[in-house]
């Protein structure tokens, strides 16, 4: 739904049927950005230490990846990258994964 109230075209399919009538939110103010949640999705990528990312999660307790925690906290050098549509980050190198 901060998708729909943030974004210039209402109209596409994840704005639509809502529960809430966007109509009647207000918008947020021009210099203020709203606090966002980020997802992380893992994809085939060739970069430092990846190897030893995949292992971790292969070797990983199912129920600690469902959730964040610090006994799954992976350190990575990352660059964020901040649109007006969107925030998102491209990880440059695992730098560590946690002890199993």
């Amino acid at each position: 739904m901060d998708f729909c109230i943030r974004t210039t075209t209402k109209n596409v399919s994840a704005c639509r049927n809502l529960a809430v009538d966007l109509a009647h939110l207000p918008s947020y103010p021009p210099d203020m950005r709203p606090r966002r949640m980020l997802s992380v999705a893992l994809y085939l990528a060739r970069m430092k230490g990846w190897q030893e990312l995949q292992d971790y999660v292969a070797r990983a307790p199912k129920d600690r990846l469902e959730h964040f925690s610090p006994l799954a906290r992976i350190k990575a050098k990352v660059t964020f990258i901040r649109t007006p549509e969107d925030d998102d980050f491209r990880v440059l190198e695992i730098l560590s994964v946690p002890k199993l």
